[in-house]
């Protein structure tokens, strides 16, 4: 008998990233009920990657949800004013 892929479905409520050397962690947070939500309701799940595949990432979500990646901006005012 052929074992199943796990699939774990939810609503993403959360995320933290951290750097590890060379590589990034990501780690999503997601819950799988309806508000309200107590502290055991929120699973978080660690995802390893390298940056390559942190920009495809990011790459691939500003495709899908149809946006602009944003275009980086000189410097402030308080920074023109004051620096």
């Amino acid at each position: 008998m052929a074992s199943r892929p796990r699939e774990d479905y939810g609503a993403l409520v959360g995320w933290t990233t951290s750097v590890q050397g060379d590589r990034l962690m990501l780690r999503m947070q997601s819950v799988d009920k309806a508000p309200p939500h107590d502290r055991g309701d929120v699973h978080s799940h660690f995802y390893v990657m390298d940056r390559q595949q942190a920009l495809q990432l990011g790459n691939y979500l500003f495709e899908i949800a149809e946006a602009q990646k944003p275009t980086r901006r000189g410097r402030g005012l308080f920074a023109r004013l004051f620096g």
